[in-house]
């Protein structure tokens, strides 16, 4: 094997440059949401129709957006495989959910749910379920990356 071969089971990583721009915008999202979990009240969507439990539209919604970014940095960029990437990925919103809801808990008006945390990770795992395909038909990936 040559020096530009990867060793088995070892992760080929994209250059610096691209794996700041992949993981960029991931902590662009989270920096909004850290700003949104601080605001009382929040401010309003005019596009979602009010319904019983819609807020937990939203937080599935913006955890599967959210794990669309992850997933594709942590594929492109690390040079993850797909389990590492999904276990990564659950696990990664089941904690930044639980924080999210700690951190609402000091803010006047906000309300600390644990169904919050559940509708977090159900729009990640739903990104761990559809991202590779979806992503390769969006051309949002460079190349396949490695199962």
């Amino acid at each position: 094997m040559g020096p530009d071969h990867p060793e088995a089971g070892e992760l080929r990583r994209a250059p610096a440059r691209r794996r700041l721009l992949l993981w960029a915008p991931v902590a662009a999202m989270m920096a909004v949401q850290v700003w949104l979990s601080s605001r009382s009240p929040l401010p309003s969507l005019p596009l979602l129709p009010s319904f019983p439990g819609n807020d937990k539209l939203v937080h599935a919604s913006w955890f599967f957006l959210l794990g669309l970014l992850v997933w594709r940095a942590a594929r492109e960029a690390e040079g993850w495989p797909r389990r590492r990437t999904t276990l990564v990925l659950i696990l990664g919103a089941l904690l930044w959910g639980i924080s999210d809801e700690a951190h609402q808990a000091f803010v006047p008006g906000r309300d600390v749910e644990a169904a919050d945390v559940a509708a977090d990770v159900a729009g990640a795992t739903l990104t761990a379920l559809v991202a590779d395909p979806l992503l390769r038909r969006l051309r949002l990936v460079s190349v396949p990356p490695p199962a």
